[in-house]
């Protein structure tokens, strides 16, 4: 199995209505998706892999999700801020 999705939690992206109201929604990262920035924008670059990594560095752990682009870049994104689904 591996990650298809992640959405965030806590987080969001901001939204302006119309009507000049501003709402926060979950920030969705999706395999085989246009990567969005936190304003909803395009990055012009396709998500084609996200990762899940548990390390120790010292005393203290970490967990982390790795997502990688097109364009070559992986950004990591803390694993206790997001929620992933798992599928084929």
């Amino acid at each position: 199995m591996k990650i298809v999705s992640l959405q965030s939690v806590g987080l969001g992206a901001a939204y302006t209505r119309g009507d000049g109201e501003q709402i926060i929604t979950p920030y969705g990262i999706y395999v085989g998706t246009t990567f969005l920035n936190s304003a909803g924008n395009s990055l012009n670059v396709t998500v084609t892999e996200i990762n899940y990594q548990q390390g120790d560095f010292g005393a203290y752990g970490f967990e982390i999700y790795t997502v990688h682009t097109s364009d070559g870049h992986i950004r990591v994104l803390p694993a206790d801020k997001y929620i992933a689904e798992w599928g084929e």
